[in-house]
This record gives structure tokens, sequence and C-alpha cells, in this order.
């Protein structure tokens, strides 16, 4: 049934008399939802019973008392529609599954509402409700902390709005893994003392040296990235305000206790955990000599390479160990007191020696934490994670652990592997496979795993799995994927292409919508794109990996032998040039800028797979001739380089400069602000100033067009006028309630003013506060939610650019507002 928009003279939305939290929540998230459809006659809110006028729509909004999260949408086939939850939770969930089939798609990164607004709503016909029932209890996410990319360098803002993105996408679930493992593999989040003992931890930054990354000024990045940040360090202020690894575990954990407090608000269960076999070293040397152990691997990688690995660990049947055990959990518990799940991990580097060996898994310490958490928190459930390879030992757990341990594990080799069918073999266990809607081989690149997710999401169920986690680290650029989780989770008849059809629809308009939705299927289906899977599957049954721009270690390893073919190339340049056609027929800026996006990010991987087939010749060559010059004739191999690497090194630099500002153009979130970073601090550093060191060993000055080369590689950005990048976008505020407002104006224009200028929602004039310069070109300002009528405030950023004749005006968003509603 359908309404059209124009006939609804007015809206009303009702609740039950005095309305907790939530059934206020959900109606002031529908509210939110018809303003961004467009519906800007007035809107009313009142509790049963109501004397209404006629004329318009009524919604009533309905919830029971019970934990369940099914729901019913029904009409009575003229202009009331009842929303009805078996509890607050599912009368939530039934007002995001209303505004979804009005267009909605709700992501990672926030709400997107169709480029062309509709002109009707779409309401059960009489007697035909929509019914809402999770095929999963549990459907949430793993967000990884390690790199720049992720919730690492998440501060407070940061945190909320990714809850409240969560809650719209009606996932109930979020899990964290936390390293805390030997030499300097520790994060600050679940620190911990041992006799008066600390350790050494942080989380990383750009001044940190772990997963590859050296540390480097923000100062030193050549394009004008630089504007991009706010001082010499990119990172969470946990972290980068912190004086001592103690003051930076008190910090981070306070924003993570905060996050974890929100979140139950929202009706979020939180977890956290570590890996349950390794240990810090200092924690580690503290400890009686008879207890330590010293232990050496031979790890097999999921690319099939090897490498050794030593570290200490304690005797995981001592006393020592069940004490260490037992104060990390104290601490835990203490440190965030409303997470759900305690997660105890096994460590990464058993699972890839797993694939090849019988590694040892003792599983009395998963008894000890079981008995302990039933002592002190037996409101809490303890986890058993790990990579795909903890799932070979789940048989084993399951004769030997107590039932009401839960099992979960990512799925093998990065994801590419199917979820395992040891799933399938656990009674009535509870078990949550995680699936990859990112992998971190690829983690510069767009990727598209919605048919591999269809897969897997049907395994599970096939499996009797309870829930679903998903890991990632960006957001914005794996909303397809991360949302097709989410929907699919309550939809069993959801196909991947109609998918991506209600995905293109919020991307595009007109002939666009269905074109953008088919390319991202067959980019997806057909694997357009580089990634992490070679199309190879291993003699052992495992999916065959490359390394192609791994976050975790230098990323552009032109030294390896992972080789990129002209067919690769040829069809990737293709599907980007396709996209392009796309986006020279968009027909708003809104448009523009989404489809923009895609493209921008997209656009990056033609000239970065180039420099990668490039580099690896030149690479290739340095080495051979560095031999050659061992071996005393060091004029021939001078000459090689000069007449050979010179031009390759020339025709690498251009690849570079234009690979970076195809990414650096469309960067828009704060975690595309840490891929920045990482970009600049591997791929440009090895590309630029290592590559040059490397031919000044064989010539004793660099020639002339080599020297213009790199120099014109790294100049200032002279292509962008003026932009404005507002990364984080809270949506929610209680009157009073305060969030600091950051926007970024990069550009060869100098800066004159920054405003955010907001209004009431359906008000008409706007009221104006100056952001403040936080350094170099990123402006703050502490926004405060006023208490004005309806139900929020919507809001722009404006950034005046110095200029003649007249100065340039540039506003976030492109079209319409922000809004933050309460």
């Amino acid at each position: 049934m359908h309404i059209p928009i124009a006939s609804i003279e007015h809206i009303l939305t009702l609740t039950a008399p005095r309305p907790g939290f939530k059934e206020r929540l959900a109606a002031s998230e529908l509210q939110r939802g018809l303003w961004q459809l467009g519906y800007r006659r007035p809107v009313a809110t009142g509790e049963l019973p109501y004397s209404e006028e006629p004329g318009g729509l009524k919604f009533l909004l309905i919830a029971g008392r019970s934990e369940s999260e099914n729901y019913e949408i029904s009409s009575d086939g003229s202009l009331t529609v009842t929303l009805r939850g078996a509890g607050e939770q599912a009368l939530l969930y039934a007002v995001f599954d209303f505004l979804e089939r009005q267009g909605a798609y709700f992501g990672i990164d926030g709400e997107y509402y169709p480029v062309t607004a509709p002109d009707q709503l779409t309401v059960p016909d009489a007697n035909h409700p929509w019914l809402g029932s999770p095929g999963f209890s549990t459907r949430g996410l793993l967000p990884w902390p390690d790199f720049l990319n992720c919730i690492t360098v998440y501060n407070r803002e940061d945190f909320r709005a990714y809850l409240e993105a969560m809650l719209r996408m009606r996932f109930n679930t979020l899990g964290i893994h936390v390293y805390a493992q030997s030499r300097y593999w520790v994060e600050p989040f679940l620190s911990t003392e041992y006799g008066g003992v600390g350790h050494a931890a942080y989380a990383d930054t750009t001044a940190s040296d772990r997963w590859g990354y050296l540390p480097q000024r923000t100062s030193r990045y050549g394009m004008s990235a630089a504007q991009y940040f706010d001082g010499e360090v990119f990172g969470s202020d946990a972290t980068r305000m912190a004086r001592s690894p103690w003051e930076a575990a008190e910090m981070s954990q306070v924003l993570w206790r905060d996050a974890f407090d929100y979140a139950e608000r929202l009706g979020i269960r939180t977890g956290v955990g570590f890996e349950i076999y390794q240990l810090p070293e200092e924690i580690v040397r503290a400890c009686p000599p008879e207890v330590r152990t010293a232990i050496k691997r031979t790890i097999a990688m999921p690319d099939g390479g090897e490498f050794d690995l030593s570290f200490m660990r304690v005797d995981p049947t001592s006393r020592n160990a069940r004490y260490i055990l037992e104060s990390r959990l104290a601490q835990l518990l203490d440190a965030y007191p409303s997470v759900d799940y305690v997660y105890l991990w096994e460590d990464e580097f058993t699972n890839w020696e797993s694939q090849k060996t019988s590694v040892e898994t003792p599983v009395e310490p998963f008894r000890q934490a079981h008995d302990f958490l039933r002592r002190h928190a037996p409101g809490k459930r303890l986890v058993i994670g790990g990579w795909g390879g903890v799932a070979r030992n789940f048989e084993r757990f399951h004769r030997l652990l107590p039932e009401d341990i839960i099992f979960t594990a990512l799925s093998d080799q990065l994801g590419w592997d199917p979820v395992h069918e040891a799933f399938g073999k656990l009674g009535d266990r509870e078990r949550w496979p995680i699936p990859w809607i990112e992998d971190d081989p690829s983690m510069w690149f767009p990727q598209l795993h919605v048919h591999r997710f269809a897969r897997d999401i049907q395994l599970a169920e096939d499996y009797g799995c309870q829930g679903m986690l998903g890991i990632h680290w960006r957001h914005r650029i794996v909303d397809p994927v991360a949302g097709y989780l989410a929907r699919r989770t309550w939809d069993d008849q959801l196909q991947p292409a109609d998918h991506y059809r209600a995905y293109g629809r919020t991307h595009a308009s007109g002939e666009n919508t269905e074109a953008f939705a088919q390319w991202l299927d067959d980019v997806d289906t057909n694997r357009r794109f580089l990634s992490t899977w070679t199309g190879k599957i291993r003699d052992d049954g495992h999916y065959e990996h490359q390394e192609l721009s791994g976050d975790y270690s230098e990323a552009f390893t032109i030294e390896r032998d992972f080789t990129i073919s002209e067919n690769v190339i040829t069809q990737q340049a293709e599907a980007i040039a396709a996209l392009g056609q796309l986006l020279e027929g968009t027909a708003s800026p809104v448009e523009q800028e989404r489809l923009g996006y895609w493209y921008g990010q997209s656009r990056f991987m033609d000239p970065y797979a180039r420099a990668w087939q490039v580099g690896q010749k030149l690479q290739l060559l340095i080495s051979a001739q560095y031999a050659r010059k061992q071996a005393g004739d060091a004029d021939a191999a001078a000459l090689a380089i000069r007449e050979q690497g010179i031009p390759l090194w020339i025709e690498l630099l251009k690849y570079v400069r234009e690979a970076v500002l195809a990414f650096q153009h469309t960067a828009a979130t704060r975690n595309d602000l840490g891929m920045l970073a990482s970009i600049h601090n591997k791929f440009v550093r090895i590309a630029t100033f290592r590559t040059r060191m490397a031919l000044l060993e064989f010539l004793d000055e660099l020639p002339r067009e080599a020297e213009e080369a790199v120099a014109a590689a790294l100049k200032s950005d002279a292509s962008l006028d003026g932009a404005v990048i507002v990364p984080t976008r809270p949506t929610r505020l209680a009157v009073g309630e305060c969030v600091r407002m950051t926007a970024i104006t990069p550009g060869i224009r100098e800066v004159t003013t920054v405003t955010l200028k907001w209004r009431a929602v359906g008000a008409t004039s706007w009221r104006a506060i100056p952001m403040q310069c936080a350094g170099r070109r990123t402006y703050v300002t502490d926004f405060e939610m006023p208490g004005v009528d309806g139900i929020g405030v919507e809001y722009t950023v404006a950034a005046t650019f110095a200029g003649t004749p007249s100065p340039l005006v540039v506003t976030a968003p492109v079209e319409g507002a922000y809004l933050v509603t309460r």
C-alpha cells in the first residue's frame, strides 16, 4: 500500500503513557527518518489515548515487556500504521525496518537516504503485516584495533557515531580483541600489573613503530597531506596526550568504558578480551624462572610463506599462570564493568602454525577463567575466540569445557575459507562465526564480499549457529558488505543483487541507480579488483593468498614475489573507467559526492597496481646490480642503474602521485585519514626516499631529471582550491549534552573563517558558531545540544577561503544539512 507524501497533511506519533527512554528514542528516530525522506509538514508526538485530528497519518508505537526482538508492522488499510515490538528494543528495530523499506540505508558510516526523494510512503496492506524476526540472536561487529584506519584512533565522538550507526543497523553486539602479547605488541586497553610490575603499552599513532609504520611527523608528508592533520601526531587523544604507559592505559580505558556504557544504553551488548596464551614480556620476566618457557615456532603464513618466531611463555599449568590470568580478568572487569562478554583468544600465530602441524592448546586456562567469572561475575559470559585455526579444536573443547561457554572464530584464511564445518558439530552450545567484512592484506583497496557473505551466512544457518559478527577496520568503504550482514540476518530471502540495488538507490539517481548496483555486483562476482585471494585453492584446501597492501607490514612490499598480471590491470582499469562514466552523468551534488567517493577510492587502485609492477622491476634490478657491485663490477652496476633504473623510478613516481591524490581527494572519514597517513608513511616513503637512497648506492648523484621527478611527485597539491571534510558526525545528543565537532579544510587557498551553522529542525533562520583552529587546517568547536522545540537541530559547516575577485565558500554537506536529534 502506498500513501502519497503530498497528501499527508500532518503526522502524529503516539507511544504508551509515560514512555521509557527507548520508546521515546523510537519516536524520535521515526521522526528523524521521515524528515530525511523529505516530509516537511507538521509532525507531532503524543501518548495514548489521544484525540487525533482528521486528515493526518498516525503511527502507533507499542512496546511489550519481553526481551524478544520480534516485531510487527501493520496497517488498518487507511492512515494508521502500528509498529509493535515484543520489547522496547524490538520497537526500535521495527522503526529502522520501516525506514529501510522507504529506501533508507544504514551503514557503519551512518545513514543514507535515496538520492531521489520518494514521493510516497510504503505501508503494509491491511491484514498483511510485515513481521520481523532475527535469524541470529547475536548480530554485530568486531572492529579490530591496531592500524591507523580503525577504532585505535577514535575519540569519544567517533565511538558515539559508530554505536549510533550500529543501533540503526539492528546490530546488538560489539566485540573487541586486544593485543597484549610478547615483545612490543601490547595495547593499553587491558593493561595489567603483576607483583607491582607493569608493562609498556600504547595504541598506534603516526609516531609508533608497529605494523610496518615508522615514526614520522605528518609535516613530512608530501602532496599537501599535512593539511589533513592537526599536528605532528595523528591518533586517539587518549594516546597522543598521555605522558606515560599508565596514563595511556587510564585514558584509553576511560574512553572505552564510556563507549561501552553508551552501548549499553542503546541496547548493544559488549565484550572485550585478550589472547590467553601470551603475555607482555615484562610480566613474563617478573615470574619465577621455573615457570618460564621459551617457545620457538616456524609459522606458516596465509600466503604460503614461513617465518621463525620465538617468545617466552608462562607454563599454563602453573599457579603463577592462574594468578596472572585471574589478575587480568579482575582488571578487565574493573575497567569495563558494563561488558556482557569476556573473550579469551587463541593467539594468531597458533592459527597459522596449526594449518600444518599439531599445536598444543591447553584447556585448563579456559576452565580457570570460567570458574573465576562464575565466582566473581556470574552475569557475564565467557567466549572462546581465535583465528580460523581455533575451530580445529572446537570438537575437543566442546567435550572438555562447560556448555555455557560460547565458541567463536574468525573465518580461516582471512575470510576466504568458508565457515568451518566444526560449527555444525557443537550440539546446543552457542556459537558465532566471524566472517571478514574486509581483510588486511588488501587494506588499501575497496573490498566487495557480499556474495561471499551470502555463502557464509547460509552455512552458519545450516550449522545451527546462534550468532554472527563481522570483523572490519574501515567503515564507509565497507558499508555495502556490513549492510548486507545487517540486513541478511533479518531477511533470509535477501539476495546480493537486490541488496546492491538498495545501496545503489542511496548513491545514484535515474539510470545511474541500476547501473551502479550492477557495477558493484559485477566487481564482487567477477573479482574485477585486486584482492587477497589469487583465484586458486591450495592442495590443503585453503584459499591461496597474496599480499598487495597489507597494513600489518610495509604494504608496498615490492621485494616479495606477488605479481600483478596485465589481464588483472586491464579488467580493473575497465571497471574503474565504467564507474567514471557514471560519475560524469550525475544529476546532483549529492550524487556526485557519493559516487565520487567510490570513484576516488577505486581510482587509487589502477596507478597503485602499475606502481607495483614497475616497482618490482626496479627492485629486482637494484637487487641484481647490488650483487654485481658486491662482486666487484661496480661500474657496470652503476651503468645499469643509470640506463634502466632511473627511467623505471621516474615512471614509478608518476604512478605514486596519481594514486595518492586519487585517494587523498576523497578522504572523508577519520578512518580515511588513518589510511592516508599509512599510504604516505609506507607507499610514498618507500617509493621516494627509500628508493632514492637505494639508487645512490650506485651513483654519486642522481640525474637532474630524476631529482625533478621526485620533486614533482611530492610537490604541493595545486588541484584542490578548497574543501571541507567533517570526518565524524554524531547523530544523537540529549539536551545539555556536549560533543566535539571537527572540520578539516585542505586546499591551496588560505582559510579565513570556518563556521558551524545550526538551527532547530523546521526553523528558517540559522545561528553561527565560529570554529577555532586546532592546528594547521583543522577546526573544532564543542557543540552543546540546545533545548529547542522539535526533534533536534540540523547543522552545516562553511569554510571561507581567500580569493579574488571574491572568496571561495565551501559547505559540508554539499546539499542539505547534518542532523542531530534527541
